[in-house]
């Protein structure tokens, strides 16, 4: 199917999606893919779709990606936060913070990302993932992220 189909050329549509969970969520020295899925804030347009633990990038173009992060560490020491394109990690989204046991301390990451295709549709997947250095074991008591297509 061609990507003009019914002369309804969907490739550029602007869209955003973004969610926050307030849930708590556990994580450990084991890489720990948080659920992003929880109350709903903005879900604008066709090019992005979410599942309760990623989001999907359904049209090819430019997108901002971005999420914060609160979490509580048992013991004082290293985590990380980092977005994961189609489960492999993305370098410059990586956030490495000293935590402090049992306090509160929030993480903040964004990038831009370009998806090209010969065709309009694209199948790519974004989670957002926390892991604690070894033997750090934490909650996290928030996480608001979301993606919006700008080009």
């Amino acid at each position: 199917m061609a990507c003009n189909s019914n002369s309804k050329n969907t490739c550029y549509a602007k869209s955003c999606q973004r969610y926050y969970n307030n849930n708590a969520q556990a994580f450990s020295a084991t890489p720990t893919t948080l659920q992003v899925a929880g109350a709903r804030v903005v879900d604008s347009g066709i090019s992005i779709s979410t599942e309760p633990n990623n989001y999907i990038i359904n049209k090819k173009g430019l997108y901002h990606i971005e999420a914060d992060v609160t979490f509580t560490a048992l013991t004082a020491g290293l985590v990380t936060v980092q977005a994961y394109l189609d489960g492999v990690a993305m370098p410059c989204t990586l956030t490495q913070v000293t935590a402090v046991a049992n306090a509160l301390t929030p993480v903040h990451l964004a990038t831009d990302v370009q998806f090209d295709s010969c065709c309009c549709d694209v199948n790519h997947t974004i989670t957002f993932v926390i892991t604690g250095a070894t033997g750090i074991t934490g909650t996290v008591s928030r996480i608001c992220s979301g993606i919006t297509k700008v080009a």
